[in-house]
């Protein structure tokens, strides 16, 4: 991409009814400064280089080299250079997926987000940027794929740029072996602790801050994994000795678990999959 670019990739009706679209890509040398009352679109804008100040309504930030930030539609907004060149590339777009997919990486609101890898950030923009000016058919539903791929890298970068996150994912390493060590066995949320010399309590804290869940409904997501693996591999068991290996006391609640996870019995699986 050189220097000073914008695109506007043009849209049909059926384009705008997409769950995501792409309505401008681009990059600015040195960032110039913007002031709106409001936008109707998202917009992610990730820094290369450089300094800027943002105003979201009366709040202030600064935008540094390797952050983004995140601006929601109809909000008030300003930015501008306090360190040039202030290097942006920038991204707008729309469709009813977009807020929930920007939620999924923890963006509720606009703000500044650290990014842990700007390049790969950088490298999808343009990559849209170039797919706009190809002058491709069906151009809305390409640069739609382009954008869904960018959103769903940005969850992975923002996720691993929080250093709690990050921290308790890498303190819980010795728990996530002992559990895919003794998955056939019983499971108590108190041996777990003890793996990292923790109390059952922050356990806990841990696994909802890095996995957003408990460590016994981790496990059980391991189990049924687990189980979904042997029907495939080990066909000739049936469902109580599958229950068994994976750690469930009883078939009945391997059952429940299953169906809790899946949607489907583990009989009804099976045949939608085509094992016998």
């Amino acid at each position: 991409m050189i220097l000073d670019t914008i695109s506007f990739p043009t849209l049909t009706e059926t384009d705008q009814q997409l769950p995501i679209f792409c309505t401008s890509v681009g990059h600015w040398d040195n960032q110039e400064s913007i002031d709106r009352d409001s936008f109707p679109d998202f917009q992610w804008l990730q820094v290369t280089s450089g300094e800027g100040g943002l105003y979201i309504g009366e709040e202030r930030f600064s935008v540094k080299a390797g952050q983004g930030f995140c601006l929601f539609p109809h909000v008030r907004h300003r930015y501008y250079a306090v360190h040039e060149p202030w290097e942006v590339y920038f991204l707008s777009f729309n469709g009813a997926m977009a807020e929930a997919l920007l939620g999924q990486a923890g963006i509720h609101r606009s703000g500044v987000y650290s990014t842990a890898d700007g390049e790969m950030i950088v490298s999808h923009l343009r990559s849209l940027y170039t797919l706009t000016q190809s002058g491709r058919a069906f151009l809305g539903i390409e640069c739609s794929k382009l954008v869904y791929l960018f959103l769903l890298d940005l969850i992975k970068v923002i996720m691993v740029s929080s250093q709690s996150a990050g921290q308790h994912y890498s303190k819980l390493q010795p728990v996530l072996r002992h559990i895919e060590a003794n998955i056939g066995s019983v499971i108590t949320i108190k041996e777990l602790a003890a793996q990292i010399d923790v109390t059952p309590q922050y356990l806990c804290l841990l696994f909802k801050n890095a996995m957003g869940l408990r460590p016994m409904a981790f496990v059980n997501r391991e189990r049924i994994n687990r189980s979904k693996e042997l029907m495939f591999r080990e066909n000739e068991h049936k469902m109580q000795e599958i229950a068994a290996l994976v750690g469930f006391e009883s078939a009945s609640y391997f059952s429940y678990v299953f169906r809790k996870y899946e949607g489907v019995s583990p009989e009804q699986f099976k045949k939608i999959h085509g094992i016998r």
